[in-house]
């Protein structure tokens, strides 16, 4: 059976065909549909570039079809782009038998409302439009436009679709709920529950000892397209000053990049701890991420919208003790003493130093996060996967035999 897998972010290609990524995909994360069905067709942005620099992780690999999408970004770019993607979705929705499509985006949104009456479908909610377009978060005039409109299409779409999976267990569900779960679960419809996160069981380490005789900090942030206010840098940024001011010696490491980047730095400067501030641009591959984290002593993600994230994920699998914010999926995995208010920088100041100021409490943290984590490892997540791929798989054979 053919999957046509809808996902939203940008690969490259080479002269060769072999197609690469900057983070997070490789051929291990598109193969994990490959379990049940036996081909998948990713329709994608797709570039044409020279070579693979920059482009690290392979994602080329058998029964696995690469479907571009016209690259293209910003609303501005969709819009003139609208036909060619409407085209695409039309030529590759006739070559396949279901379809699974990540959401929310626009492309998705797009292919979602084409294909529904053609194909079965699913989707995997992977974040709340909601808060993820919210008031100062995005740098376009449209953004109240796109939160409305993103929100009502993915609450339609959930009552619609044959399956949806959320990365939360419980969060999504309560503002996006699906029609297995208004109604009763069917061979027609059926729902489920998993992360996104890939942690192989290599990249889990043992919790962190914390002495007493410790006063130098390294943070962690972690977002690789600073493209946004999402990520809730400027909080950070804030943050590490004032405690610095207070006494404390702390810096913070970001991962990522974009165009935002020069501001944060010029932010920095404007609260006089540039010193303690570095942006070191994307780590695309795990090891070096693992590393990273690894080196740092904990992880400050005061998100403004998420689903439940992965990177957030993979530090608790390496023993940092973390804070974040209380939003959707997030206090799933953190208790409430580690968890802030979006927006709150007092708040995210005095969970810091609630940490930094007791050893024993950071080495007992540390502990719940790597147990914790061992819930998002990959081989107990791909088991539901599977499960939800396999009565996707299913439905569609019944509409194949009735045809």
């Amino acid at each position: 059976m053919r999957l046509l897998l809808v996902v939203d972010n940008h690969l490259g290609r080479t002269k060769d065909g072999q197609v690469w990524s900057k983070g997070i995909y490789d051929y291990s994360f598109f193969s994990r549909y490959l379990d049940v069905f036996e081909e998948v067709n990713v329709a994608i942005r797709i570039e044409d570039i020279k070579d693979n620099i920059g482009y690290p992780n392979l994602c080329s690999g058998q029964n696995l079809k690469f479907l571009p999408i016209p690259d293209f970004h910003g609303v501005n770019g969709y819009i003139k782009n609208y036909f060619s993607v409407k085209k695409a979705i039309n030529s590759y929705s006739k070559d396949c038998d279901c379809a699974i499509i990540r959401i929310p985006s626009a492309i998705g949104f797009q292919f979602a409302s084409i294909i529904k009456n053609k194909i079965p479908y699913a989707l995997e909610v992977v974040v709340d439009p909601w808060d993820f377009a919210a008031p100062g978060m995005l740098r376009s005039k449209v953004r109240p436009l796109v939160r409305l409109h993103w929100t009502n299409q993915l609450k339609k779409l959930c009552k619609h679709a044959n399956g949806v999976s959320y990365v939360t267990q419980f969060a999504l569900q309560k503002r996006y709920p699906n029609k297995a779960q208004i109604h009763k679960e069917s061979l027609q419809h059926f729902q489920s529950y998993y992360s996104s996160a890939n942690i192989k069981k290599d990249f889990f380490a043992p919790p962190k000892v914390f002495l007493p005789s410790q006063k130098a900090f390294q943070i962690i942030h972690v977002a690789n397209t600073i493209n946004s206010y999402v990520k809730g840098h400027k909080e950070l940024i804030k943050a590490v000053s004032l405690l610095n001011k207070k006494g404390h010696d702390l810096s913070v490491k970001f991962v990522g990049d974009g165009e935002l980047v020069s501001e944060f730095q010029e932010y920095a400067k404007l609260l006089r701890v540039e010193e303690k501030i570095s942006f070191v641009g994307r780590i695309p591959d795990k090891d070096s991420m693992k590393r990273a984290l690894a080196e740092s002593d904990l992880f400050v993600f005061p998100t403004h919208g998420e689903g439940l994230p992965r990177v957030l994920i993979e530090a608790m699998a390496v023993g940092l003790p973390c804070i974040s914010t209380r939003i959707n999926g997030i206090p799933e995995l953190l208790s409430d003493d580690l968890l802030i208010n979006v927006g709150d920088i007092e708040e995210l100041i005095r969970k810091i130093e609630y940490l930094i100021s007791n050893s024993s409490l950071m080495t007992e943290v540390s502990k719940k996060m790597s147990y914790k984590a061992k819930e998002y490892s990959e081989d107990k997540l791909q088991i539901r996967r599977k499960q939800f791929y396999i009565k996707l798989k299913k439905y569609t054979e019944s509409v194949l035999k009735e045809k």
